[in-house]
């Protein structure tokens, strides 16, 4: 959330006080639960208490221009959970009165701080003085229209600098892939994981130095964090359906194993740190009905675990960092179901937690500076992912020129001014299997949409199988795209400036819907061909609502939501609009009508395979164990059975049928890369697939950093 300005000190009414700063609201001291969008009302009218905030206003501030939203319902709904939470009423307010056809004004005695200049305003101005220098001194020398070229593109080359003084290099020179750095506490070396193929192990080397050292022996190792005195180093090591804690000597040696427990979000929720005094190890805990993860302390002396944060069962908090002085933990907090990440800090001793952005964007992987007055992270918040800094106590993020994009897994070192991080360069393409029969390839899969540097994912057909449907990142943002079927005449269908994805064709083939994020939370969106311009489709504000697809009959669509405390459930909405229909009492996230009309298919987030339930209402029934829980997109329905991914390796992946008569699995093509989504053309004679072509990955250090 950035409200337009933020005071240092609490805003008092009635029995209420409100603090701008770090987004709480308490009645008689004990902090109350109010959601984003009520929240920045509030402040918006406290602000200007007694004066009328008018309902233009506040869809400026809220919903930016280039958002798609049924903004009249969103207002209505966020003032009405406001009023709710306050116990006011809209017919004798005590606190926010209705001024017909303007807008709303705070009436209720406000006792406000004193201050000069509000924090907010202050930083604004400081952070659009240094963006004005910065655009002269390099328009002066490429031109601006270079820079914003160069501040979109997808490469390894290193951004403008205001100052020209950050050097960036890659770290080391080794063959395969390399991630997640972690600086010594001296400043002088850094581990990280190293990655080709089925090996990997992790390294330590020199800042500066010729050849790294290798430390361990066998693969299946990740995130490296060095113990205060420089001596060893903890890491974590995969198993087969497991994940292990480990320690090993900084300069190699036999490995101890601290702590074992199930996997789970393997490659985003691994990441460890080690306490300033030595005490403490970070990690993200996996619950243990498997729904969540929250930050927890394992103690060096004892091994025995204390949790540290308590996030709902929709939230995940990962990618824990101590503060220099180890009086804070920061960490990323996503949601489940749109998987977007915001920057949070809570002390050690335990406490409230407070936010520090309120991006919703993917990224994390939050690192302090040496002082600890500010926190680098990684966000694709302006686009393509890149390192972006915040203060501790909260403000505007600022981005971090000179650095690659794109850009994840900080590390600062404690003396001599370096940052190191994770650079990617990937690329997918869409791939096509033609079929003799329903179990039978003609021949080796071939690729019908090229990759070139992009990300191209989760295809569908169009009714007539003449077109393709899916997700790209061509042009920086991704957005939703369409091709011939054959991968020509392709164009852009979406322009939102934020994460579109899960696009399905509607079965006359008039529209797409998908689902859209930018600035706060997921929401199905659908798309009239003809037309060009997306809506948002009415389902639940202040939530997550996504992984949309059609009713066979065009007159519903399926959507998962997080309106609801628990697990993700599947809704069905009508298309022209009205209220959701709840679907699933256990669990779902992305649902097929079959082709009798008989039976919902559907997949859930925390549990792997595939369910079905009578449509016209009845118990759910497992019929399928794969594919797991958080690739819920990786199966199509058939008349007769079900496509689906499921792993081969830790690199390859098996695209199977499961038959509906014999309930057999039948092998239709091992892919040597992970492959994502699975489309069915009409006529059942070809299958789509994303599959990773080229990835990449390096270190890169920055000198002179500050």
């Amino acid at each position: 959330m950035a409200l337009s300005s933020q005071s240092r000190a609490v805003i008092r009414f009635d029995v209420f006080e409100v603090d701008l700063r770090v987004a709480e609201l308490r009645k008689h001291g004990r902090k109350i639960k109010l959601q984003d969008q009520p929240f920045r009302i509030l402040g918006m009218l406290l602000e200007r208490s007694g004066e009328v905030v008018t309902r233009e206003e506040m869809r400026q501030k809220l919903w930016p221009a280039d958002t798609f939203v049924d903004f009249e319902h969103g207002l209505n709904s966020a003032v009405a959970r406001l009023r709710e939470t306050l116990n006011d009423s809209a017919e004798k307010p005590r606190f926010i009165e209705t001024v017909p056809r303007q807008g709303y004004r705070f009436i209720a005695a406000v006792e406000k701080p004193r201050t000069e200049a509000p924090v907010a305003d202050v930083a604004h101005a400081r952070v659009q003085r240094i963006r004005a220098r910065w655009l002269w001194t390099v328009g002066a020398a490429v031109g601006v229209g270079l820079l914003f070229t160069l501040a979109a593109s997808r490469t390894r080359n290193p951004l403008p600098s205001p100052s020209a003084s950050i050097e960036v290099a890659p770290l080391v020179a080794l063959g395969g892939n390399q991630a997640r750095p972690a600086f010594s506490p001296d400043g002088n070396q850094v581990a990280f994981g190293e990655y080709e193929g089925k090996d990997g192990a992790i390294y330590t080397a020199l800042v500066g130095g010729d050849k790294p050292l290798r430390l361990t022996a066998k693969p299946g190792v990740c995130c490296p964090t060095w113990s205060p005195d420089n001596r060893q180093i903890a890491f974590v090591r995969f198993l087969k359906k497991r994940f292990s804690i480990n320690l090993i000597s900084a300069l190699g040696g036999a490995e101890k194993t601290l702590y074992s427990a199930a996997a789970g979000l393997r490659g985003h929720c691994d990441h460890l740190d080690w306490s300033p005094d030595g005490k403490w190890l970070a990690f993200a805990e996996r619950r243990n009905d498997g729904s969540n993860y929250r930050i927890a302390l394992i103690s060096l002396d004892d091994l025995s675990i204390r949790p540290l944060t308590s996030p709902i069962a929709q939230e995940y908090d990962c990618e824990p960092a101590f503060s220099p002085d180890g009086s804070r933990v920061a960490f990323g907090r996503g949601s489940i179901g749109g998987l977007a990440v915001d920057t949070f800090v809570v002390p050690v001793s335990g406490g409230d937690v407070r936010r520090l952005t309120f991006d919703n964007a993917w990224g994390g992987s939050p690192a302090w500076t040496p002082d600890g007055s500010e926190i680098v992270f990684s966000s694709n918040r302006g686009g393509p992912q890149t390192l972006w800094r915040v203060s501790a106590n909260g403000g505007p993020p600022r981005p971090i020129a000179g650095v690659s994009a794109v850009a994840y897994g900080p590390s600062i070192s404690r003396k001599g001014n370096l940052l190191a991080y994770g650079h990617a360069t990937l690329s997918s393409g869409i791939w096509r299997i033609s079929l003799k029969d329903r179990m039978h390839p003609i021949n080796p899969p071939t690729r019908v949409i090229t990759a070139r540097g992009q990300i191209n994912y989760r295809p569908s057909f169009s009714p007539d199988g003449k077109k393709v449907v899916f997700e790209s990142d061509r042009l920086g943002f991704s957005d939703i795209w369409y091709c011939n079927s054959d991968g020509g005449n392709c164009a852009r269908l979406t322009s939102l400036r934020g994460t579109a994805g899960t696009a399905r064709w509607s079965p006359d083939g008039h529209s797409i819907a998908f689902e859209f994020q930018s600035k706060h939370y997921y929401d199905v969106y659908v798309l009239d061909i003809a037309d060009g311009r997306p809506r948002r489709l009415p389902t639940f504000p202040e939530a997550d609502n996504g992984a949309p697809n059609w009713s066979r009959d065009g007159k519903w669509i399926y959507f998962y939501s997080t309106y609801e405390e628990g697990h993700l459930q599947l809704w069905k909405v009508p298309f022209q609009g009205g209220t959701p229909v709840r679907i699933t009492k256990n669990g779902g996230v992305y649902a097929n009508e079959s082709d009798d009309g008989h039976f919902l298919y559907f997949s859930k987030l925390e549990q792997s395979g595939i369910w079905k339930m009578p449509l016209n209402g009845g118990e759910e029934e497992r019929v399928l164990d794969q594919p797991e829980g958080f690739n819920w997109f990786n199966w199509t329905l058939a008349p007769t059975g079900i496509y689906f991914v499921s792993p081969a390796d830790d690199e390859k992946s098996k695209i199977e049928f499961f038959d509906f008569t014999t309930r057999q699995r039948v092998l239709i093509d091992v892919v040597e890369k992970p492959a994502i989504g699975l489309a069915l053309a009409p006529d059942g004679k070809s299958l789509l697939y994303s599959r990773t072509e080229s990835e990449d990955y390096e270190i890169m250090l920055a000198r002179n950093f500050h």
